[in-house]
């Protein structure tokens, strides 16, 4: 599952670091109801994306896809003023990127286009935001595509064995729905079913917000949101109420499957992303996460890429992944070391690194506008976009004992999910019910 995989550890803190030295001050303001943060910088790139608030939360299983068809199809399928043909072929001469689609916790469609064809580029938004037509031959390309999609995540291992542990972990939430949906609900969907949901559920001011960044003036950006969606409509909007689940004893879940290696997942708890144990947890894991790779690929050749991941969501989570045709052995030195961290902490040294590599990243982070749009549209969804260029300086102030104790206190069972060998798995038994000490 796409949004759910990160390979590397690099590549995530690439991802999620957020800012330390911002170019210039993000801020929030109000446009005719509707809610803008705004971050001007001095590159020739802007970013503007447009929010929908709500995710999984928007819609029950059987519907499962139907967001993510939705804003795709408003950016592929179409609009009043421009065909699909027409919509592309403006695209492609400026350089102009429209995406749009769904999370867990967010839908999103986003402009990605150089100063210079701004105009040419929020036209183009403006019309997918407020009146995509989703084409029936258009929609069904679509739909095929995203069906063959699924097809090819059902087969391959590493998709199937995060979508295991996000459904087990979940069962019972929202986060249960896969917002990619699955085969038999994004095939049982017409043009007319997603349009309608697009345009009465989606379609509210009060279900969306605007995130810019580049180039561009404050004036210029009301102007253009003022003439562009000061007919949308207002309806009242009731943020869902999310209740995380306590996971605080061992579990394990296997699905059998020929494979050459086995997978695993191994899920935690984790703070909410408000939360002052927020930033302590990140590090903890990006260090256990290092740790992880030491001890299971290099000293012992258990598996090719170990690795560990904080999830930023509104359930937040941590995760421990590893692919080996030895899951004993695997399974032990994971929890050894999450044992060792938890008695004997983390050093000076783990801290310095990690901090040095998320201060280094930030400056990776701060090449790219739709990165930083990314990241202050995230942190608004989770509950404080100032979360955004406080992280740095909140990483600063943080200590070893502080990533220690977030240890200690968030790890208190493991909800482990296993795809391959079961004879392998049943062997392994003793290392999944190893406790967190």
């Amino acid at each position: 599952m796409k949004r759910f995989i990160f390979s590397l550890t690099a590549a995530f803190l690439i991802f999620f670091a957020l800012p330390a030295f911002a170019q210039s001050s993000a801020q929030k303001f109000s446009v005719n109801g509707i809610t803008v943060i705004m971050k001007p910088t001095v590159k020739d790139i802007i970013n503007v994306s447009v929010y929908y608030k709500g995710g999984v939360t928007n819609y029950p299983a059987d519907k499962a896809g139907i967001e993510d068809l939705a804003l795709a199809g408003a950016t592929e399928c179409g609009t009043k003023l421009y065909s699909k043909d027409e919509f592309k072929n403006i695209a492609d001469k400026y350089g102009i990127n429209i995406l749009g689609n769904s999370t867990y916790d967010y839908g999103v469609i986003s402009l990605n286009c150089i100063a210079k064809y701004f105009n040419e580029g929020w036209n183009l938004l403006a019309e997918a935001i407020k009146d995509p037509i989703y084409g029936e031959k258009e929609f069904e390309l679509l739909k095929q595509r995203r069906i063959s999609g699924l097809k090819n995540a059902d087969a391959n291992p590493d998709s199937k064995i995060n979508k295991m542990a996000i459904a087990n972990t979940f069962k019972g939430t929202p986060y249960a729905i896969d917002p990619d949906g699955e085969i038999n609900t994004v095939s049982s969907f017409s043009a007319d079913q997603v349009k309608d949901y697009y345009y009465n559920t989606l379609l509210n001011k009060n279900r969306m917000f605007v995130v810019v960044v580049g180039k561009i003036s404050k004036n210029e950006i009301i102007s253009k949101i003022k003439k562009a969606f000061s007919a949308l409509t207002d309806k009242p909007y009731t943020p869902f109420s999310y209740h995380t689940p306590e996971i605080s004893s061992n579990t394990l879940n296997v699905e059998p499957r020929k494979l050459a290696t086995n997978y695993i997942i191994g899920v935690v708890n984790a703070p909410l992303f408000t939360s002052k144990d927020f930033v302590a947890n990140r590090l903890a894991v990006s260090a256990f996460s290092t740790n992880l790779f030491t001890e299971i690929r290099t000293k012992r050749n258990l598996s090719y890429a170990p690795y560990a991941v904080p999830m930023r969501q509104q359930m937040p989570f941590n995760y421990m992944y590893v692919s080996t045709t030895n899951p004993k052995a695997s399974v032990e030195v994971m929890v050894n070391e999450i044992n060792r961290l938890i008695t004997k902490g983390f050093s000076q040294k783990e801290f310095n690194d990690i901090k040095n590599l998320y201060i280094t990243s930030n400056y990776m982070k701060e090449e790219s506008t739709d990165m930083m749009a990314s990241s202050l549209g995230r942190s608004e969804i989770l509950g404080d976009w100032k979360m955004d260029e406080e992280f740095i300086p909140r990483i600063q102030k943080t200590t070893p004992l502080d990533m220690t104790n977030v240890f200690k206190k968030y790890i208190k069972g493991i909800n482990w999910n296993y795809l391959g060998n079961e004879k392998e798995a049943d062997e392994a038994k003793d290392a999944f019910n190893m406790k967190v000490e």
